[in-house]
Formats: structure tokens, sequence, C-alpha cells
């Protein structure tokens, strides 16, 4: 039958200095309701209880702290997890951080194997735009080690490449290219397949059937170059020679500006030609052809006349005579 011990006043139990009162039900039966509000003074309080139930929706850590910050530097939750060093969530005081880690303040602990595994980290539209700042130190990466193959799954517009990914897609693509608008340059190799028609489908200019490196810009075909010459604009070099890119009677021109010359340090070779060619008014045309009367083989065309300039020596004699 139940008893009940009623006062007027406060009521104590007091046992002798270190003693230990026991509210003893009964192993794993019974129960001990306190109706008020518990208060525990001492250093250290323990629950050996296998399930604890706490109905208040905010627990409150390293209460009582009257320093501008935790004055103990770190608060939070560990694990005792027997033989294995005890795992922890931390605040960290001294950087405003959370930390998942092994060890304890009270010992040493690292980040060495620590990981939180979660389905969805959101971030607040308020603090810049809901951007989401992944920071490390020293040469640290973000990496997607434990995945199967995480290139290959790198099919939505919003999905996050990887290096394998980036690699695989410039490797497997028909052709590379950096493109900015109308203004690209774009690689094509002839021995991989639809390289070529990439090329032809994307910009409408031909290829030649070679491999190439092709600068396209506003829309316009500017250069290409190939694994034996190059063409820029108009003109196309090979090894040593510069000539017009199929391009017939065309004129290639080297116009300096102001009173600026063209210059060589040794030599003008010119062919020697069976025809002479047309004048062209308000300029002097020399070309070669087989050495005549004159005896220097070098030839000249203006608007008046045409002939050959004269070997110093014929002019000489020439101008004796006459």
């Amino acid at each position: 039958m139940g008893q009940v011990v009623q006062t007027s006043g406060d009521y104590t139990i007091k046992t002798r200095e270190s003693g230990n009162i026991f509210l003893d039900t009964g192993p794993g039966v019974g129960n001990v309701r306190v109706t008020g509000n518990l208060l525990v003074e001492g250093d250290t309080l323990t629950v050996s209880a296998e399930n604890l139930n706490v109905r208040d929706n905010v627990i409150v850590l390293n209460d009582g702290e009257t320093g501008a910050g935790v004055t103990l530097e770190y608060a939070g939750i560990q694990i005792d997890r027997g033989t294995e060093t005890p795992a922890a969530m931390l605040f960290d005081e001294n950087d405003d951080t959370f930390n998942f880690l092994f060890g304890s303040p009270e010992g040493t602990f690292n980040f060495a194997n620590s990981r939180i595994r979660v389905k969805e980290i959101l971030t607040d539209t308020d603090t810049d735009g809901g951007d989401l700042k992944l920071i490390g130190l020293g040469t640290g990466v973000i990496k997607v080690d434990g995945t199967i193959n995480y290139e290959q799954q790198v099919t939505s517009d919003d999905d996050i490449p990887n290096k394998k990914y980036v690699d695989d897609a410039i490797r497997n693509n028909p052709t590379f290219q950096i493109t900015d608008d109308d203004t690209r340059v774009v690689v094509t190799d002839k021995d991989v397949a639809g390289s070529l028609q990439f090329f032809i489908d994307e910009t409408t200019f031909t290829t030649f059937g070679e491999s190439a490196v092709s600068m396209v810009i506003d829309g316009q075909l500017n250069s290409q170059f190939f694994s034996n010459r190059a063409v820029i604009q108009n003109i196309e070099i090979v090894n040593n020679e510069i000539t017009t890119d199929g391009l017939t009677n065309e004129n290639i021109i080297l116009r300096t500006q102001g009173t600026g010359k063209v210059q060589t340090n040794y030599g003008i070779e010119l062919e020697q030609i069976t025809s002479t060619p047309a004048d062209v008014p308000g300029s002097i045309i020399l070309h070669g052809a087989a050495p005549g009367l004159g005896k220097s083989g070098v030839f000249f065309v203006n608007s008046d006349i045409s002939g050959e300039l004269v070997e110093k020596n014929r002019a000489l004699l020439l101008s004796m005579i006459f």
C-alpha cells in the first residue's frame, strides 16, 4: 500500500558526507517521478538508461556563460566509442564553426576521417543570394571518391562536372572549340569521326579534309593552321614560301606607313618570265627575263615605256659611242 510523507515546510534527506541516496523501485521496473523542477548541483550527471526522451525542443549547452563567447573555446556533443577514438560535433569559438571530428577538446582531435552524410544542403537566400561557399585550406580539392563512374552520371545542365568528365568531353567530342558569340577557335582532326563535318556544320566553312586549328572571327574564317602550312586571310605560308591562297592573278602587297621602306639584308631574286607585264598607272614594275642588249636581264615597265636596265660596262660603252 502506498505511503505519503507530507510536511508543512522544506524536506531534507541528508546522509553522511559522500554518502549515497538510493530510490530503489526494483531493477528495470517502477518509476521515480519528480513533479517540480530537478536541479543537479554536482559536477557530473550520469544517465544509465537505455532510452532518453527529452520533451524540450531546444537543448542549451554551456548554460550560464558570462563571457563573450564560449570561454572554454568548445561546446558540443561527444560520443563515447569504446576502444575507438571518440567522435564529436563541436562549436569552435575561435573560428565560429561547427566541426565534425574525432577526438575531444580535453585531448587531441582531427578531421582525418570525419564524415557527414546528408541528402541536401540548403543555403539562405538572404545571404549572398543563396551562394554556397566551399572553403578549404592548403591544396585541398573537392572530390567525389566512392562514386561509380561519376562522370557518366553528369547528364543534367545543373550537374557539377569533375575533371574526368571534362577530359572525356574534350576527348570524345568530334571537335574542341573556344566560343564567344560568333567568334571561335575550333580544333578538328581528320582521324576523329565526325570532326571535319562538325566544323562544316557549325561554321559553313570547309576544312579541306585535313586536321586543322581554325579561327572564325565575327562569323568570318580568319585563319587556319594545318600540319604543313598556315592560311591567314588570303595569304598561304608553306615552309619559307608565301603565296596567295588559291587566288589567281592576285597581288601580295608589302605596304609601309609614312616614309618606311621595305628592306632586305641580302638580295632579291627575280625569276625570268617570257611575257612583259602590263603597266599599272602610277607604278613602275620590275621583272626578270632573258638578258637582251642591256645584258642585265632586269626589265621595267611604266606608263610610258618598257625596257631593260643596262649593265654597267655596256652603259659606259654606249655612252662613249653616243
